[in-house]
């Protein structure tokens, strides 16, 4: 996942990892395998979760190294 101010941030997590992302913080999940499929569960307490929801305009960094 790339994160933070222009998406210079990046951290990776496995199965089982539990992921805080605070409010406002710009976040780009991605998966890095071609063939195998990724599920994440996503919990909100924003109960406008969709309407707060801002696109930024910052290019995709691509997959990390």
């Amino acid at each position: 996942m790339w994160y933070g101010e222009g998406l210079r941030e990046h951290a990776r997590m496995r199965a089982g990892d539990f992921v805080y992302i605070p409010a406002n913080t710009p976040h780009l999940p991605y998966n890095l395998s071609d063939s195998v499929p990724c599920v994440g569960v996503v919990a909100r307490t924003d109960p406008n979760q969709q309407e707060s929801v801002t696109l930024l305009p910052i290019p995709d960094p691509g997959i990390a190294k």
